[in-house]
């Protein structure tokens, strides 16, 4: 909501700024709606469908952050002549946080609110369009540090180049003012650039452990709707994590994937049947890891076998806990009994061919049966 109200509120600035009549200013905050639920819901459904988005923006305030930012950049850009206003960097900011199609989009839309609001002529639109394409794949060219620097050169030079050709092309000549113009451009372009690398394209991610530690918190907000929606499942869900951990230690797997993968395994038993459809699509509306998601949509190996050695694990504990919350205390007073169970659960699950993709060795399951069976005790 506050994204979309910020693109109504520049259109209706620009109008101002520009002394629109009020049928323009309607015009303008019309469009301005227009492109929100365009841009909106092309990004909701984005999110859906493909996980790299979802995990690389995580939640929507760093978005709102770019997005709002470029808005007031391209308010403050309309009090520049128009071939001095570095349009690349409109499109640059929001594709550096999400891809170069939404960057395309929120560029679209800035250079709409400028015609409208005056600049009509045929080259200085060709020219904000080519500017804006720049922007969006500038930071394919910043991501790696070895080329960053011909990234910035190249950015200096295609905002130069183009600001002369068509500033040349509108005023029939070539002259002082216009050749100060195209440098004014490319060094601010490139300027920009290099201020948005270093505060977005250098700033370090999350690491794992922080990120798994951060959803298995008794504070985050899925943890207490589980706990709150069966005490049962929260107690299973973190017994199965805690001992998914330390197999994943055993055998040098990642024992934070393991650990949030255990916790979330049985998610979609909140919402029902289909459970592992579900319990994906609630694990992406609370912003978990990829890792996590990947592991809950091989649950049980209904739809998808084990692809990860956590993912193996996961199953496996899963399985054992599972067992062993249903028996009668009586079937487990003798560790000959537990023991015999955790072999009888491993042998069928091997024998089913479940971790055949998961790069399991048989040196790792070994090792994770002879834990579980030493853990069997405190089951």
């Amino acid at each position: 909501m506050f994204l979309a109200a910020c693109t109504v509120l520049e259109s209706v600035l620009a109008g101002i700024i520009c002394k629109q009549t009020l049928h323009h200013q309607i015009v303008l905050a019309l469009v301005g709606a227009l492109y929100a639920v365009l841009f909106l819901s092309a990004l909701e459904i984005k999110r859906l469908k493909e996980e790299w988005l979802f995990e690389k923006l995580g939640d929507y305030r760093r978005l709102v952050v770019f997005y709002c930012t470029g808005g007031v950049l391209a308010i403050l850009f309309l009090f520049l002549p128009e071939f001095v206003r570095p349009m690349a960097l409109l499109s640059m900011v929001v594709s550096t946080v999400v891809s170069p199609i939404f960057g395309m989009v929120s560029g679209m839309f800035h250079c709409t609110v400028y015609i409208l609001c005056g600049s009509q002529d045929m080259y200085a639109l060709l020219c904000m369009m080519l500017l804006l394409l720049c922007g969006c794949f500038a930071p394919s060219f910043l991501e790696k540090r070895e080329h960053f620097r011909w990234g910035m050169a190249y950015l200096f030079l295609f905002a130069l180049a183009t600001v002369l050709i068509f500033s040349c092309l509108a005023s029939g000549r070539l002259n002082r003012d216009l050749v100060i113009y195209a440098l004014c451009n490319g060094i601010l372009t490139a300027s920009a650039a290099a201020w948005l690398y270093r505060i977005c394209l250098t700033r370090p991610k999350e690491p794992r452990e922080h990120a798994m530690k951060r959803v298995l918190s008794d504070k985050f907000g899925l943890v207490k709707e589980i706990e709150r929606f069966s005490r049962a499942d929260y107690e299973h869900a973190r017994k199965v994590s805690a001992i998914s951990e330390n197999c994943a230690r055993v055998v040098d797997a990642d024992p934070y994937i393991a650990a949030a993968g255990g916790f979330y395994y049985r998610l979609g038993r909140m919402e029902g049947e289909p459970s592992v459809e579900n319990g994906v699509a609630l694990a992406r509306i609370n912003y978990l890891p990829k890792e996590i998601i990947e592991i809950l949509k091989e649950y049980n190996g209904e739809k998808k076998l084990p692809s990860t050695v956590e993912s193996a694990i996961v199953h496996i504990v899963d399985s054992v806990v599972a067992k062993f919350d249903v028996l009668d205390k009586s079937a487990l007073s003798s560790s000959w009994n537990q023991d015999f169970i955790v072999y009888q659960i491993l042998n069928e699950n091997s024998s089913a061919g479940l971790y055949d993709k998961s790069g399991l060795g048989m040196n790792m399951y070994l090792k994770i049966r002879d834990y579980l069976v030493e853990e069997a005790k405190l089951l």
